[in-house]
């Protein structure tokens, strides 16, 4: 395993040990593949030599029976041996010389004559067959027959040969020759053979065998049916040494095995040469590669092969991913990394230059409503004439940037003094009053912009970054479409809002809002004729947070689709209880905000919750505020109809306050005005709020709206509404926003 790792460590290593272990492979597959055919080839050399030798010696052996059968019958036919039949005097005479010089160089171990009866005349040994045991000397008696076998447990071969006299048998001659002499006399002058004989396929004699040796054996059974050997039965085997017949072959393989360590050595070699001219141009590649702090290019290596073309890729792709990483997308304006990139250059270089430098931070107003109006690809052309614009008016040595969303910097360098820096601003400013034509749709938008001056403003470009930021916010929270200088609060306000933004967040994770709700009364009979749900913020540390400390940074910020969506599940399935424990509650009247009306999934939201709280929808009051509708409001009336279209009732809040044009009011789908406090709480003491009052009253009676007036404190406010026509109000004076449990007291109360 550690063998392994080592080797994956390098390229050069891999190369090295596939190469080598590709050429040890190949040396293997030959050595094996030549001791393969040697063994075999020797095999068969071997058993054509084993089989060559047994077939000469089956030759001679059989050349050799047929002369000692040749002779035995000739043997028969001397006068000699017919005259002994019938002459007893010749027979001791003559007889004994004859057959002692017959015996003479035939391996002969007994040789007896016998007369028709089988009784023998003349023998050389005790035992001779007797006629009726013996078929070959009944064959060569009876039949006139010469006859020969194989006596197995002595290992004789046996000769019955008649002796006839004028074509009449009168006798026979038995010869016994030795086989085992016969045998041993033709064996081949090798050692490292050994012969069996068999007979019928068992052997009847062995030569030269050593018990436990193993051996290469060749069986020689192939012979004519016209053979001796066929006639009697009998087959060779012969066998090898198998130490003498393995010996060639391990003596090769001793020489292909240092040949083989030979040229694995020399293979090795080789790899290590081939590897270093193989991994040497992707080694420079992966040191051009792997050294980011040089600016060199990886090609050219001088390969001029596909590594090249790697390389030039790799090259073309490193060019493409840095201007990427450094440039905005859309716009193709330097992005966040680039200006930073630049900005700490610029502050690097500024004690050398002497010269100071000024950061403008510039947010385009209402922006979040062009992308929820007209959508997403729309501001996206916006935000590209933007960019266009603002580089067209800078100078060359200026630059601007992209930091994401909405918001653009600029960097403007060699800056004298303030009066530097305006006209810059005044220019943009300018540029901003003209009106953007963006698909033959024409509309003003403006921006707001936050400056930061290196080095009054901060000494680091994170420092004057912030600083521009918080400035910004300054001029948008100062009415928008200006510019504000930075000043030391701004940095504790910015700092405050981030903290803000971030507990908000937390709220919602840990479902800190809570809901209260405040009774609307019908003032002549002081009847609860509806309940509004209002959020509350109980912070786990600063206690209870009223709406106007944090709505307007959650509508900022998005955050407000969710509070919504907590305040309206938990205000509806309250609502939905007390009805079913019997208490008269009225109308819910719930506070929205229109980025949750303009988020894609609220109608989605809002079916699903009204259908699994199982709520009457004409039960149900959306409020919207004059304000918000007013920003867009031919959206508006688009949105709240979706609402109107589901049953559910709507109104107006903080009426008086946003610049409502009659013409838009007239068209909003809505049900109710409601007279925003400012103006209740001072119709006593104020003629203008007076008049606006009985205003607003005479114009929801002229379109036949509903109206209530919100912030009633004292019991003259509410008779000076009565008498001017408004019967429906909430305020202190009749009920102080509640907890639910606090609520269903006064509830049980009315009963």
């Amino acid at each position: 395993m550690m063998f392994f790792t080592f080797i994956n460590k390098s390229i050069k290593r891999r190369v090295v040990s596939l190469i080598s272990s590709l050429f040890v492979v190949v040396m293997i597959v030959i050595v094996l593949s030549v001791v393969s055919i040697v063994y075999n080839s020797m095999s068969y050399q071997t058993a054509i030599s084993l089989d060559n030798k047994a077939a000469s010696l089956h030759r001679r052996l059989e050349e050799r029976l047929t002369y000692l059968i040749e002779n035995s019958e000739l043997l028969t036919k001397n006068g000699l041996i017919v005259n002994a039949l019938t002459d007893a005097d010749g027979r001791k005479k003559y007889l004994p010389p004859l057959v002692e010089n017959f015996m003479l160089g035939k391996d002969v171990v007994s040789l007896s004559i016998v007369d028709f009866g089988g009784r023998a005349i003349f023998k050389t040994q005790e035992k001779i067959p007797l006629y009726n045991e013996s078929e070959a000397l009944r064959n060569a008696l009876a039949m006139g027959k010469i006859d020969y076998y194989i006596q197995e447990e002595k290992n004789e071969f046996v000769v019955v040969s008649p002796i006839e006299y004028y074509n009449t048998t009168q006798g026979a001659a038995i010869v016994v020759f030795d086989l085992s002499k016969i045998l041993a006399n033709n064996l081949p002058a090798d050692n490292n053979i050994y012969l069996s004989l068999l007979k019928n396929g068992k052997k009847i004699y062995t030569d030269n065998f050593i018990q436990g040796h193993k051996y290469q054996v060749n069986h020689h059974d192939k012979c004519e049916s016209t053979t001796l050997f066929h006639g009697l039965g009998l087959s060779l085997e012969l066998g090898m040494d198998s130490e003498v017949y393995i010996a060639p072959v391990r003596d090769v393989i001793n020489k292909l095995l240092i040949l083989s360590v030979i040229f694995i050595t020399i293979g090795i070699l080789l790899a290590i040469f081939l590897a270093r001219s193989i991994t040497k141009p992707i080694l420079e590649l992966h040191k051009r590669v792997t050294n980011s702090s040089s600016e060199q290019f990886c090609s050219p290596l001088g390969t001029n092969d596909e590594l090249e073309a790697l390389a030039k890729a790799f090259d073309k792709r490193s060019i493409m991913l840095q201007y990427q990483a450094q440039h905005d997308a859309l716009t193709a304006l330097p992005n966040r990394v680039l200006f930073m990139d630049r900005l700490q250059e610029k502050i690097k270089l500024a004690p050398r230059n002497g010269c100071a430098f000024a950061i403008l931070f510039i947010d385009l107003d209402h922006f979040k409503e062009v992308n929820d109006s007209f959508g997403h690809d729309f501001g996206d052309e916006l935000l590209l004439v933007a960019g266009e614009y603002l580089t067209s008016i800078l100078r060359e040595s200026d630059s601007v940037a992209r930091m994401g969303g909405d918001e653009f910097t600029i960097l403007l360098n060699n800056i004298e003094s303030i009066n530097t820096i305006i006209p810059i601003i005044d220019k943009i400013m300018q540029l901003f009053q003209k009106p953007f034509t963006i698909r033959h749709h024409q509309f003003y938008i403006t921006c707001s912009i936050g400056v930061a001056l290196y080095p009054m403003n901060g000494e680091s470009a994170e420092e004057l970054l912030k600083n521009a930021d918080a400035a910004m916010y300054k001029a948008k929270d100062e009415g928008r479409n200006n510019y504000k200088f930075y000043t030391d609060d701004m940095t504790a306000r910015a700092y405050d809002r981030i903290t803000l933004e971030t507990a908000l967040r937390g709220a919602i994770i840990n479902k800190e809002f809570e809901v209260y709700y405040q009774p609307q009364v019908n003032m002549e009979d002081e009847s609860i004729i509806g309940m509004e749900a209002l959020v509350r913020w109980n912070h786990p540390h600063k206690g209870m947070i009223t709406p106007n400390n944090f709505i307007p940074l959650a509508e900022e910020t998005g955050l407000i689709v969710e509070i919504d969506r907590q305040v309206m599940h938990d205000a509806i399935y309250q609502y939905q209880k007390w009805i079913a424990d019997g208490y008269k509650v009225g109308v819910l009247s719930i506070n929205l905000s229109m980025v949750q009306l303009n988020h894609e999934d609220f109608l989605g939201f809002l079916q699903e919750l009204l259908s699994a709280s199982k709520i009457a929808t004409d039960h149900v009051m959306f409020e919207v505020t004059e304000t918000q509708v007013m920003k867009n409001p031919e959206n508006a009336i688009v949105v709240l109809g979706q609402l109107k279209a589901l049953g559910i009732r709507l109104a107006v809040d903080d009426f008086g306050t946003g610049h409502s044009s009659l013409s838009y009011l007239k068209k909003l789908p809505i049900d109710k005005l409601k007279i925003d406090q400012s103006f209740t709480q001072d119709v006593l003491v104020n003629e203008s709020d007076a008049e606006l009052t009985r205003a607003i009253i005479a114009i929801a009676k002229s379109l036949r709206l509903e109206v209530i007036a919100e912030g009633v404190e004292t019991k003259e406010q509410g008779i000076f509404l009565m008498e001017n026509g408004c019967m429906e109000a909430q305020g202190y004076f009749y009920y102080k926003p509640q907890k639910s449990q606090t609520i269903t007291k006064i509830l049980s109360e009315k009963i």
